[in-house]
């Protein structure tokens, strides 16, 4: 009676131990499975700040490419040009790229019966075009958008939140789109 009991008492607590042992190993791998998860979470927003980085570090290289450069509105101009069937296009581009343009392109552009236009709006680097029926909105914020949106992130903005209020641009990629319209009442 002594052994089989003594037998009965091994068995029911390894019977025990097997089921709390079992029950931590089901916590421990619930534990790594929220880990896994966890870790996609943060490789995924680690993925996202860095994307958002690239995008604010392509955004000042541009603006200072184009204060240092100021010549790329030719580049601009001409591969806008392109973008419109033959013809009289009426080019509306910042005053002091006017200037630029005039001096390298002028005669070209007259001679196709281009017309140049100021526009103090337009920020350096930047131009429309209309030319028979067509329009190339070469701004600065559209191409910049175009860009985002052939990478797939759309809510970047050329302009941020700070550079619009106080002129300064050091402030981080923000959403600044207009708000949405309101549904009639």
């Amino acid at each position: 009676g002594h052994a089989e009991g003594l037998e009965a008492g091994r068995a029911d607590g390894y019977a025990e131990g097997r089921a709390r042992a079992e029950a931590e190993a089901a916590r421990l791998a619930g534990l790594a499975d929220g880990l896994d998860e966890a870790l996609r979470e943060l490789d995924g927003e680690i993925a996202e700040q860095l994307m958002a980085l690239a995008i604010e570090m392509a955004r000042r290289m541009v603006k200072l490419t184009l204060a240092e450069h100021p010549e790329a509105i030719l580049d601009t101009v001409r591969s806008a040009l392109l973008q419109l069937p033959q013809g009289h296009a009426h080019i509306q581009l910042h005053p002091d790229d006017l200037a630029l343009v005039r001096e390298h392109l002028g005669d070209q552009l007259a001679h196709a019966g281009h017309r140049l236009q100021e526009d103090a709006r337009l920020a350096r680097g930047e131009c429309r075009i209309d030319g028979q029926g067509a329009q190339v909105d070469a701004t600065l914020e559209t191409r910049w958008r175009r860009v985002l949106e052939s990478i797939g992130h759309e809510r970047a903005r050329w302009r941020v939140a700070d550079e619009a209020d106080a002129g300064d641009a050091t402030g981080p990629v923000a959403d600044t789109a207009p708000p949405a319209p309101e549904p009639p009442a």
